[in-house]
């Protein structure tokens, strides 16, 4: 998946409300960046990186990891976080990305367009170069071929000139040569479509037809032909069995899952408890605005 409010990727890690991330380098990187972010100086980054890795990395052992922490903390400084709204996705770029009349083909240079938009960012790259590697792309791509496909793929959308290669190739990078940021925007994906780039580009070629929002996350997934599928298959997992009267949100304030008997029920936000904090400091600001006219 792309990332584009890297702040808010690594609060949601530190928060345990995001569990994408399975390298331990990575884990380290975004907590002690996000510590920094939040002021704390190095002894107390690597304290605290080393208390949430006890917390919440399963054997972590200090030990094996504390050179890796340490580094991490040192260099925290030199990488700030990066925050896009969106990815602009222009009409002749997807006129161009339908004109290969391969499906396989068509989502995967939509996949490279968008990584090379968003890389523009993160890397500061220029002149629609992206760095990918080719099971990544695949798989955000969602197609499972084998890896001599993969290849085959890819040099047919270089073949058509939309794709070219840097004179420098020591790493996986290519250069999208169709970057239109001057037309008319066709589609606005956030960070929610970019958990599923290829449904996005599918969802838009199709008009909306074959694909649905999660009712919890706004992820997009695919239409069920027998069942209304309400959830994607994370958050299913998540809230279980339940009858279709029932909603369910996340608490705007813990993020704590709320079941609702009312389907209909569109006014509550949270849960019980964050709601009463809610109540409490709405009355006390009512009966400061109301001092204060009476003076």
């Amino acid at each position: 998946m792309l990332i584009l409010n890297e702040k808010k990727y690594a609060e949601e890690l530190y928060n345990c409300q995001n569990n994408n991330i399975k390298s331990v380098a990575k884990k380290v990187e975004y907590i002690t960046r996000y510590l920094y972010a939040m002021g704390y100086d190095k002894d107390d980054n690597y304290r605290e990186t080393v208390r949430w890795m006890n917390k919440n990395h399963e054997n972590f052992d200090e030990s094996c990891y504390s050179n890796l922490i340490a580094d991490a903390v040192k260099k925290a400084h030199k990488k700030p976080f990066f925050n896009m709204d969106n990815i602009v996705i222009t009409k002749p770029e997807l006129e161009v990305i339908m004109s290969l009349n391969n499906l396989r083909a068509e989502k995967v240079l939509f996949v490279l367009l968008c990584m090379a938009k968003q890389q523009r960012v993160s890397y500061g790259f220029t002149s629609g170069l992206v760095k990918y590697s080719l099971s990544d792309l695949c798989k955000m791509a969602r197609i499972s071929v084998p890896t001599e496909e993969r290849e085959y793929i890819l040099n047919m959308i270089l073949n058509c000139g939309y794709l070219s290669s840097p004179k420098k190739n020591d790493t996986k990078c290519l250069i999208v040569n169709f970057i239109d940021d001057n037309s008319e925007s066709e589609l606005e994906i956030n960070e929610i479509d970019c958990q599923e780039l290829a449904y996005v580009y599918l969802n838009w070629k199709n008009n909306g037809n074959g694909y649905t929002r999660c009712e919890l996350c706004g992820r997009l997934t695919k239409k069920s032909k027998h069942t209304k599928n309400r959830y994607c298959r994370d958050c299913s997992e998540i809230v279980g069995d339940i009858s279709d009267k029932t909603k369910v949100i996340k608490c705007q304030d813990c993020g704590k899952l709320v079941y609702i008997d009312n389907y209909k029920n569109n006014v509550t936000y949270r849960c019980k408890d964050c709601q009463y904090e809610a109540n409490k400091q709405n009355k006390r600001e009512w009966k400061r605005k109301y001092d204060e006219n009476k003076r």
